[in-house]
C-alpha cells in the first residue's frame, strides 16, 4: 500500500510540475499583473487537482490539461464575484485612480493631474475591443456579461481589459508627471 501511495505521490508531483508552465501562462492573462492573485489561484487549481487526482490519473493528458484550465478559470471566476464589492458606474476623475494602482508605484496621486477630457480622449484612442471592453467595465459590468455582449470568452475580456490599462496608463502617466512637477 506504501509502495502504491509513494507512486501515485510521484505521478500527481509530476502531472503538477508539467503543467504548471501552462496554468502560470492562463493566470497571468487573466490576472494580470498581480502576481500574488495568479500565484494562489494557480495553488488553489493544483490542491483541487491533488484531491481529485483518483480520478484524474486514468484520464489522457488533454483531458487533464482541459480540466485545469477550466477549473483555473472557474475559480477566478469565483473570486471576481466574491471580492466585487463595489461597481464603477462610468469612467470619470473619480475613478481614473485604478489606472495608475500599481504595487511599486511612489505617487499615487498622479491621477489627480488628468483632466477627465484627456482621460476620455485617451479612451477613445484606443482600440475599439480595448476600448468597448474597458467601457463596459468601468460601468460595473462583470467580465462574463462584457464578454456576452462582445462575442468573446472570459478569458479575452480580462486580457482586453489588462491592456487597455496598460495603455492608458502608457498615455496619461507621462502628462501627469509632468503636470505634477510644474505644479510642485
Amino acid at each position: 500500500m506504501r509502495e502504491e501511495l509513494d507512486t501515485s505521490d510521484m505521478e500527481y508531483a509530476d502531472f503538477a510540475v508539467r503543467h504548471q508552465p501552462i496554468l502560470m501562462a492562463v493566470a497571468r492573462n487573466i490576472c494580470g499583473g498581480n502576481a500574488d492573485a495568479r500565484d494562489d489561484l494557480i495553488q488553489d487549481v493544483l490542491l483541487r487537482a491533488l484531491l481529485k487526482w483518483d480520478t484524474l490519473r486514468g484520464w489522457g493528458e488533454p483531458e487533464r490539461r482541459a480540466w485545469l484550465v477550466r477549473v483555473l478559470h472557474n475559480r477566478f471566476l469565483d473570486q471576481c464575484r466574491r471580492s466585487r464589492t463595489e461597481a464603477t458606474t462610468a469612467i470619470n476623475l473619480g475613478n481614473v485612480h485604478k489606472l495608475f494602482e500599481e504595487p511599486t508605484a511612489p505617487d499615487l496621486e498622479l491621477w489627480e493631474c488628468i483632466t477627465e477630457p484627456e482621460l476620455l480622449k485617451a479612451v477613445a484612442a484606443l482600440p475599439f475591443n480595448l476600448r468597448r471592453t474597458f467601457e463596459l467595465h468601468s460601468e460595473g459590468l462583470r467580465h462574463a456579461e462584457i464578454g456576452r455582449r462582445l462575442g468573446s470568452p472570459v478569458g479575452t475580456v480580462g486580457t482586453w481589459l489588462y491592456h487597455a490599462r496598460l495603455k492608458l496608463r502608457d498615455q496619461l502617466r507621462d502628462m501627469a508627471e509632468a503636470r505634477r512637477k510644474l505644479g510642485s
